[in-house]
């Protein structure tokens, strides 16, 4: 079987085993699938598309595309695990809160990488700059030199 489908499969039984979804149906209803396509893709009689892969990552929080789609690093973002399904729908307060907490957790992520990058391209343009005035240094004796010179 394709280790892709076996990734989505993997993924499904944690979201059941966890709470976080009651049923594979469940799953595809909030995907926007009818469940018979869901089953076809776990059973492999149906290819997965990066469209497919996109929508499960978008309702079962913190799970990884990469990690679906590729099989690269772990299952879930560090620190963001599903909450178990309660029998209440969630108010739009309560999803918005969600979102905007796993937005910070994202913004807290790229920061760690943007940080030293952003250290890296000051030093650059502090490079550049200095290398722009001593171009203009040598422009101009450049210049004195070709007056100072005999013509011909």
């Amino acid at each position: 079987m394709d280790k892709r489908v076996e990734r989505i499969r993997e993924a499904l039984e944690w979201l059941k085993t966890n709470g976080v979804f009651r049923s594979n149906r469940e799953i595809a209803e909030k995907m926007g699938y009818n469940p018979s396509m869901l089953s076809q893709v776990i059973t492999g009689k149906s290819a997965v598309s990066q469209r497919f892969v996109k929508t499960l990552c978008a309702v079962a929080p913190g799970l990884r595309q990469d990690w679906v789609w590729n099989g690269n690093g772990d299952m879930f973002m560090p620190q963001i695990v599903p909450e178990p399904v309660s029998g209440e729908v969630p108010t739009d307060f309560e999803r918005l809160t969600f979102i905007m907490e796993q937005m910070a957790q994202l913004v807290k992520s790229f920061s760690i990488v943007v940080g030293p990058l952003d250290n890296k391209l000051k030093a650059l343009e502090k490079t550049v700059k200095e290398q722009d005035k001593k171009i203009k240094q040598l422009e101009n004796e450049l210049q004195q030199m070709k007056k100072a010179a005999p013509s011909k």
